[in-house]
């Protein structure tokens, strides 16, 4: 989800101020959602009465890889060049992209719609066809990822740096080797809060929209202070309310899916652990978002 966080925040005015190629991009997101569809659409009719933990993994995986080419696709149309010429020259990026981007991204999205339709709207849907979700934010992302990898110049002092790292060149060894001390006491400490904070929200046992967005603002409290020590921008509300809340609720859909759906496990005692889990999540990216924003600024005035 970090890469994410990258192109809104680090790269978003650079992706607004292209009108020709955010048009490009809304087509192939809405063709990715249509075209991945039926087939997931005859997988759902043909599974609607399984409800099996095995059978919603496996629905994901197959969710997961289905969504690779539409990566490829959406990166090739973003980068400007056909994908037999980026296969040529840069095999590896596109190794890169079709697992984080193309599976791992996917795989974890799924599981966070699951998560919400169930426990915050109450019932359950048709789970496989939910891909054509999933399938538009690959699309989107992918996109937005060759667009700036094919025009590396909008990326100032980061265009020397490899493509093979989600979107600069800039790996999380880099971004947190000055501060690596610093930053796992603020991990430990953010986790701490969560687990202390989640267990004061366990004795309420409340419903678990309730817990979705208690969790969320319970982050959100956590990580936006420690953005707004490194960076300035976006303010402080905004980053509360996005990415630091949203996220926060999305990590919580996540965890609690997999483990109270999927994994069969529930006790009291699981708010805690999803709180301390969700504060450390949403606090990394902070960390990282908010390193690698103030590195960009330290070189710019270098």
């Amino acid at each position: 989800m970090l890469h994410r966080l990258s192109l809104r925040i680090l790269y978003g005015p650079v992706l607004d101020a292209d009108l020709p190629a955010r048009r490009r991009k809304m087509r192939i997101i809405l063709l990715s959602g249509v075209v991945v569809y039926p087939p997931f659409l005859a997988v759902a009719w043909g599974l609607y009465r399984e409800t099996a933990p095995l059978t919603t993994v496996w629905l994901g995986i197959f969710a997961a890889l289905s969504c690779v080419p539409v990566g490829f696709y959406a990166y090739a149309a973003g980068f400007g060049s056909s994908l037999r010429n980026l296969w040529q020259a840069d095999l590896e990026t596109l190794c890169w992209l079709a697992l984080k981007i193309g599976f791992v991204y996917p795989f974890l999205l799924y599981w966070m719609i699951l998560g919400m339709v169930e426990f915050a709207f109450g019932y359950h849907a048709i789970r496989a066809a939910m891909i054509s979700f999933v399938a538009s934010a690959v699309a989107r992302d992918a996109f937005e990822i060759g667009y700036l990898a094919g025009r590396p110049a909008l990326m100032g002092a980061t265009a020397s740096r490899p493509q093979r790292v989600f979107p600069d060149g800039r790996r999380l060894s880099d971004i947190f080797r000055k501060d690596a001390n610093r930053a796992a006491i603020t991990l430990v400490v953010a986790t701490f809060i969560g687990a202390v904070a989640g267990g004061f929200l366990a004795m309420a046992q409340p419903s678990p929209f309730v817990q979705s967005l208690a969790i969320g603002l319970i982050a959100a409290a956590v990580a936006t202070p420690v953005y707004r020590r490194l960076a300035a921008t976006p303010s402080a509300l905004r980053y509360f309310l996005w990415p630091a809340m949203t996220m926060g609720c999305s990590y919580f859909f996540i965890l609690a899916y997999l483990l109270r759906v999927v994994a069969g496990q529930q006790a009291s005692w699981d708010i805690a652990l999803f709180t301390a889990a969700c504060c450390a999540w949403t606090t990394f990216d902070a960390l990282a978002i908010g390193l690698t924003q103030k590195q960009m600024t330290d070189g710019q005035t270098e």
